[in-house]
């Protein structure tokens, strides 16, 4: 229901409901096309983050058979004793990105393979096993780096779409309609007021060709008297 106690009733705000009109349908579709395209790079999201996922959990069996393989083969005790090596610290990247006009926070992709030096384990003693479970274990690494950051991805365009969805929502069932009832409210009041004045109109004219009849036969009476 539209709030008429503060428009103006004229042309001029008729014209401009129109444009508004017009203008917001121009952004309710542009929002739709917004929606959708932002669906179809979910979708195309949701695909890869599944792929990422299954393709962690593989990671992620194939390292605790490692390790197992590893425990079976030098004990517990000696991997404990391998894992006292030099503690690898996961530092990663952020940078900005924009996906269909959203910006989004993007973790570089990260290496976390090292040489077998690298890990500080004496090879004296060991056993190639505790090189191929650390081996998997970072592989594993890259493999959470990268779900996190298509997770993160998705979860920015899910959040995205929610927001487009409400101004969609919004625009279709408050804005639109009540810029259209106004808009008939001042047509309708504008027709009324021209019906009202071409009433008026006619009335006049009528009171006046009343007038000029009885002036008329006025004269004529007087002008028979004087004869």
């Amino acid at each position: 229901m539209a709030m008429t106690s503060n428009i103006s009733i004229t042309r001029n705000e008729l014209l401009i409901r129109k444009q508004q009109i017009e203008l917001t349908k121009a952004g309710y579709d542009l929002l739709d096309k917004k929606r959708m395209a932002l669906m179809q790079e979910i979708m195309r999201l949701q695909d890869e983050v599944v792929k990422l996922a299954t393709n962690l959990e593989q990671l992620s069996a194939n390292s605790r058979r490692l390790l197992a393989k590893a425990e079976a083969l030098i004990t517990e005790s000696g991997v404990s004793a391998a894992a006292m090596g030099k503690k690898h610290d996961v530092s990663l990247d952020i940078e900005d990105s924009q996906i269909m006009g959203v910006h989004v926070p993007r973790i570089k992709p990260y290496n976390a393979q090292r040489e077998f030096y690298d890990r500080d384990i004496c090879i004296i003693g060991t056993s190639p096993v505790i090189d191929e479970a650390a081996e998997s274990y970072e592989k594993n690494i890259e493999g959470i780096v990268a779900l996190a950051d298509g997770e993160i991805q998705l979860a920015k365009l899910m959040k995205e779409i929610l927001r487009t969805t409400r101004r969609l929502k919004a625009l279709e069932h408050i804005v639109i309609p009540r810029i259209k009832s106004e808009h008939a409210y001042i047509s309708m009041s504008l027709e009324e007021r021209e019906r009202s004045q071409h009433f008026a109109l006619k009335l006049a004219k009528r009171l006046i060709e009343r007038r000029y009849a009885l002036q008329k036969k006025h004269r004529s009476a007087h002008s028979s008297a004087r004869k």
